[in-house]
């Protein structure tokens, strides 16, 4: 298998700071620089795919366990890096043939999940019990938002310890991703946290399990039951729920991925929200079941990247959690 993208026409420099509005709005060391380009170039390719999908700043493979090995090699080779999903009792096999592959492979990562109901009462209620101090405000990114703003966001995402989220990420994602953006009276931006879509609602043929596979992650478990003719067919994931140091420990953070959740679920008509935190992070972990998500113990993920391991990045910010 042999997957190649052509990166010329959105091409840009490895350095911090954004493209145009209109192309990838890169950000980042020089790896999630390259990661980013590649996914944007390749989201077309991407949008036809089942099981395959993206965050902008990694390749999401769903149900990895049943890709045979050579492709998954192949998919993480040409995108650099990639969460891997599968069955808990499957991961360690995993992890080792993708090693064995001479792939880089973290395992440090730990699934939140629930479905839309229960993470909307959680929301209903920090609304009702939990507001934010009077002189921030809450406000969505849009395609008319600036590069100076979306860089800004960036800037933030990396202080709070999270791999940065590309521009058109940030800015809708083609209609599957919000960024919700808080700032103080100045304007000045205190906090920000992005819901993105990551399955599709469409099935990709008449019937049949491969016309279900891409349909959720999170359900009664087992998570995945092939023969079962329904499954959850929308599916979102917070991310880089983060706060600017001044604002941060005031417990701003639940209440900000709250908004983001609850406009997922009233925009997109989400089913199941799930989150990737760093393991043993226990700040993201209570942040998460504030929106009432909780540690899911059936399946998990595994980022795996091309180049040599290195210093891994977090899944969620514990500083930037709040």
């Amino acid at each position: 298998m042999m997957l190649a993208f052509d990166l010329d026409r959105d091409d840009a420099l490895p350095q911090r700071g954004p493209a145009p509005a209109d192309g990838p709005g890169c950000f980042g060391e020089a790896a999630d620089h390259r990661a980013q380009r590649i996914l944007y170039a390749a989201r077309g390719w991407l949008a036809e795919q089942d099981g395959i999908t993206t965050d902008g700043r990694a390749l999401i493979l769903l149900h990895a366990h049943r890709t045979p090995a050579e492709r998954r090699s192949a998919l993480v080779r040409c995108f650099e890096r990639a969460l891997l999903h599968a069955p808990r009792p499957e991961l360690p096999a995993l992890a080792a043939s993708l090693r064995q592959a001479g792939l880089s492979v973290d395992e440090g990562l730990s699934v939140l999940g629930a479905p839309a109901g229960e993470v909307h009462a959680a929301v209903q209620g920090l609304d009702r019990f939990r507001s934010f101090p009077a002189g921030l405000r809450l406000s969505r990114v849009s395609l008319d938002d600036d590069d100076a703003t979306i860089r800004a966001i960036q800037a933030l995402q990396v202080e709070g310890g999270h791999a940065p989220l590309p521009g058109w990420i940030l800015r809708g994602g083609e209609g599957r991703s919000v960024t919700l953006a808080l700032r103080d009276r100045g304007g000045a931006l205190v906090g920000c946290t992005t819901l993105s879509v990551l399955t599709r609602p469409w099935p990709a043929g008449e019937g049949g399990e491969g016309a279900l596979s891409h349909l959720g992650l999170l359900g009664a478990p087992p998570l995945w039951i092939s023969d079962v003719g329904e499954a959850p067919s929308w599916t979102g994931m917070p991310l880089c729920t983060c706060l600017r140091e001044d604002h941060r420990g005031r417990g701003l953070g639940a209440p900000l991925q709250a908004a983001a959740l609850r406009e997922g679920h009233e925009r997109f008509g989400l089913r199941w929200f799930y989150a990737l935190i760093r393991a043993g992070d226990e700040v993201a972990k209570r942040m998460n079941a504030r929106c009432g998500l909780s540690p899911h113990r059936a399946e998990g993920f595994l980022l795996v990247t091309a180049g040599p391991a290195g210093r891994p990045r977090r899944a969620e910010g514990r500083r930037g959690s709040g």
